[in-house]
């Protein structure tokens, strides 16, 4: 808990103008929290120096204490294994001379006599304030190899006890702690404690920046931190703002004004208000242009100010020079929420961020909420309200946010390509004011939503998002596919939209903490959207795969273990019941390979699953047809009901079909199956479904 001598640590620290502790005040504070460390006393000559050593006992290790020598071992201010006193002071004096040596302007304040552990297997504690989603605590395979091995775990601070288990339990190594080569186990709960501290340390200090404990020694009983380092810093964070609500007017208006309306087809003004009006919209629109008397039929007015009606929303497609006064008459109009389509600001440098400032300013005081700018707009098609490009008017239960806006139109178009289509679709640009988070949380409400599919490249705000992403996922799954994940991808984004991408894995973490479902790529995105709105979770993660095709049988199989998907064993009476009933060429196990001589008897397919889907051991079927296949609906018909009432999702892959392979799959999917043109990404897909009810199940305890 927070503490006097902590604090005093930090102050004194940063008035003499070090970013850093020293590591005995390190690991005093560690010590004040209950963590674990080895003996230590500060000596400032070599008299002390062997006083100390026979006080903790040896053998004992010695460390120079310097403001110029951070990396003790790089400038040979490190002795290790000490045995009597003579061995101290002979050792006091080789650092004292060396450091000198070696770093001549090195003010040296003493040597730090410590403990000497006994070895044992090595992790990595740290910690760090991540500039979008705050204090972060890390987890890793300790030692000299840490920055080459890379096996660690992130989690957003603070931590709890299960949570800090689930990131031990992550790292790829953790084979090292469960006792190797004759090595006991470790004791995890140790390990586990320490996390949640060192959690609490940060959360307590926002002047502490990070912290590296390393390495962590790690016992079959107890644990133990033989190194330690605080890095500081005097910029504390002010708060964020709260979250706004999002007016439902921007998403669902009665009224709506397009600023920037035009008569030319060619013009970007032209093209939204044509599609608002092709879309079918309801509600009053007003065309905004002073040199137009009307366009497409519909009057126009000179401002907004001059409409007689309420507008709820306004799309703003004018020069950026002109945005501001255009975002002040608005703001006199009571208009709730503008879209600004316009570009040339935060995206072009420092004067357009200004610009867009500015702009923010004047709307946050007279209570507009703002998409964008630099965005393509939103679409809600059961309203009818299409205020982007192009028109996509298939209705359905995926509600799209995206900082790209071809991304936005990309994945509703996808959908409708497979016969389904979506709630919402946001392009957010900018993200001035409303983001990510705000939509996700007033989405989280929608009754038209049953799956949101985001796409970001980066966000001021990450615990804001995370806390949004907690919210909706315990109602609906939130699919986030983050962009700039490589060092060229970040360069990409802040040209892109001026935003910071951060760092992968922390976002990544972040997300998973939250209960968010995070996707690897756009076709991922997209897969798994249509899965989830087509399907119902899984009862567990175990995988039948029925197939015509044996090489595609291999390939699901292979992509299983990648997913966190496991082939299930059918029981021996299950096995029995297909031979008994399937032709001999069948080949019964898992897969299931009724082999090529399916195409001519497609009946197979349902016999097998009609034996199957009685074995309480399958939890997922995924059906592969691998060659021309036809009436694959009349055959699967019966047995895709009965998967549903036994709660089983039924996903099918379909290749090596050519034109049947078009009229069958738009048939499947027109009747509720999802269908993938590769075994790989329907098994991908059916993954993501697992993962979804991991999260179910761990947010529900």
């Amino acid at each position: 808990m927070k503490n006097n001598k902590t604090q005093n640590l930090i102050r004194g620290a940063l008035t003499e103008g070090r970013s850093f502790l020293y590591e005995h005040e390190s690991k005093e504070i560690i010590t004040l929290y209950g963590v674990p460390t080895t003996k230590q006393i500060l000596a400032r000559n070599e008299g002390e120096a062997e006083a100390a050593a026979d006080k903790i006992g040896y053998p004992v290790v010695l460390k120079v204490v310097s403001p110029q020598v951070l990396h003790k071992s790089d400038v040979g201010a490190v002795l290790l294994g000490l045995k009597n006193g003579i061995a101290v002071r002979e050792g006091y004096q080789k650092i004292i001379n060396g450091v000198k040596s070696r770093v001549p302007d090195a003010e040296v304040l003493g040597v730090l006599v410590q403990e000497m552990a006994r070895p044992s297997t090595e992790v990595i504690v740290g910690a760090l304030r991540d500039p979008q989603f705050g204090p972060t605590v890390m987890f890793g395979i300790g030692g000299v190899f840490t920055e080459i091995i890379r096996d660690v775990s992130f989690r957003v601070a603070p931590l709890t006890l299960k949570e800090a288990g689930e990131m031990v339990a992550e790292i790829k190594y953790r084979k090292i702690l469960e006792g190797v080569r004759g090595n006991p186990a470790v004791d995890v709960p140790a390990l586990t404690e320490i996390l949640v501290k060192t959690s609490q340390i940060m959360v307590d200090y926002p002047e502490i920046n990070a912290i590296d404990l390393n390495p962590v020694l790690a016992y079959e009983k107890g644990a133990m931190v033989v190194d330690a380092r605080f890095i500081l810093s005097e910029e504390v964070k002010a708060a964020e703002p709260q979250d706004r609500l999002t007016p439902r007017e921007l998403l669902e208006p009665k009224s709506v004004a397009v600023i920037g309306a035009s008569s030319n087809p060619e013009k970007i003004g032209h093209k939204i208000l044509r599609n608002i009006v092709d879309a079918g919209f309801k509600g009053s629109i007003y065309p905004i242009n002073p040199r137009d008397a009307e366009i497409i039929g519909l009057k126009c007015y000179k401002s907004v100010l001059d409409v007689q009606g309420d507008v709820d929303a306004a799309v703003v497609v004018v020069p950026a020079a002109h945005v501001l006064q255009v975002v002040k008459e608005c703001v006199e109009k009571k208009v709730k929420g503008a879209i600004i389509i316009s570009s040339g600001f935060k995206d072009i440098g420092s004067d357009g961020a200004k610009m867009e400032a500015d702009i923010l300013k004047a709307a946050r005081e007279g209570g507009l909420r703002i998409i964008g700018p630099n965005c393509q707009g939103v679409s809600n098609p059961k309203a009818g309200f299409c205020a982007t490009w192009p028109l996509v008017e298939a209705v359905g239960d995926v509600a799209v946010i995206s900082q790209s806006g071809t991304i936005a139109l990309e994945v509703p178009s996808y959908l409708s390509g497979n016969g389904l289509g979506y709630s919402k679709a946001i392009a957010l640009g900018n993200k001035s004011d409303i983001d990510e988070a705000d939509l996700i949380s007033w989405l989280s409400g929608d009754d038209d939503t049953r799956v949101i599919a985001v796409y970001t490249e980066g966000m001021k705000n990450g615990v804001k998002l995370m806390k949004a992403v907690q919210r909706a996922s315990a109602e609906k799954p939130v699919l986030i596919l983050k962009g700039g994940k490589t060092e060229m991808g970040k360069r990409a984004v802040l040209a892109h939209t001026g935003s910071l991408a951060g760092n992968k894995e922390v976002f990544e973490a972040a997300i998973r903490q939250g209960g968010g479902v995070s996707v690897n790529n756009l076709e991922e995105l997209c897969d798994a959207a249509k899965a989830f709105s087509m399907l119902q979770s899984p009862k567990g993660n175990k995988l039948l795969i029925v197939t015509s095709s044996g090489g595609s049988g291999i390939l699901a199989s292979d992509e299983c273990e990648h997913v966190g998907l496991t082939l299930t064993k059918l029981h021996e009476s299950t096995v029995r019941g297909l031979r008994d009933s399937l032709p001999s060429w069948c080949v019964v196990g898992n897969p299931i390979d009724l082999t090529g001589n399916a195409m001519n008897n497609v009946t197979l397919y349902r016999d097998s699953l009609e034996i199957a889907l009685e074995d309480e051991s399958v939890d997922m079927v995924l059906v592969i047809f691998g060659d021309p296949i036809t009436q694959t609906w009349d055959t699967l018909k019966s047995v895709a009901s009965k998967a549903a009432t036994l709660g089983i999702p039924l996903a099918v892959a379909y290749l090596g079909g050519a034109e049947v392979q078009i009229v069958e799959t738009k048939t499947l999917q027109e009747n509720g199956i999802p269908v993938y043109p590769t075994p790989g990404r329907a098994v991908n897909a059916l993954g993501y479904l697992n993962v979804y009810r991991r999260i179910m199940s761990r947010l529900n305890g």
